[in-house]
């Protein structure tokens, strides 16, 4: 190879370092970037209120219930059914709040994602987006109201209990 042969290699290898370079800095950056993010986050708190106010929730940021509030006023005005439907509905919407909290704190740094020439090592577009958006799992779909439980047919015919005795017999 003569020296001119040479010349043009060293210049597409410098060019090809200062690519790499470039790409090492946009990696560190968005790794520094998620950290913060993920700091962050990890001292955030959700709440979710039932609809009758009974029931406050409070999650972390992946919409896991830290802390459950029950007004006392719940075991005079509910049922059972109703007290765990609106333990759930108040949990579900602690978790669509932590959803949201997630999305605002990555919102920056998806949005360097989606700038031009931030390309993934092996040559394909990086989904950036996807990637941080499959870190937590979607949280449920709003609270529904189940249905009554149909009354039985038979009520027993007295207090008695068909099974085991409470003494073991």
């Amino acid at each position: 190879m003569d020296s001119s042969g040479y010349d043009q290699l060293r210049a597409r290898t410098d060019a090809l370092q200062i690519q790499v370079d470039s790409m090492l800095q946009n990696y560190e950056h968005q790794l520094r970037d998620i950290a913060g993010a993920r700091d962050t986050l990890a001292a955030r708190t959700a709440e979710g209120w039932s609809s009758d106010n009974l029931i406050h929730v409070i999650s972390n940021a992946a919409g896991i219930p830290i802390e459950v509030r029950v007004d006392p006023a719940a075991f005079k005005r509910s049922t059972p059914e109703k007290l765990g439907a609106a333990i759930t509905e108040a949990a579900q919407a602690a978790a669509r709040a932590a959803k949201f909290e997630v999305s605002a704190a990555m919102a920056p740094i998806l949005a360097d994602a989606r700038q031009p020439g931030v390309r993934n090592p092996l040559g394909a577009e990086l989904d950036l987006p996807r990637v941080v958006g499959s870190i937590l799992p979607p949280p449920p779909e709003p609270f529904a109201e189940p249905e009554p439980a149909p009354e039985s047919e038979h009520p027993p015919a007295d207090d008695e209990d068909n099974g085991p005795h409470w003494k073991g017999w």
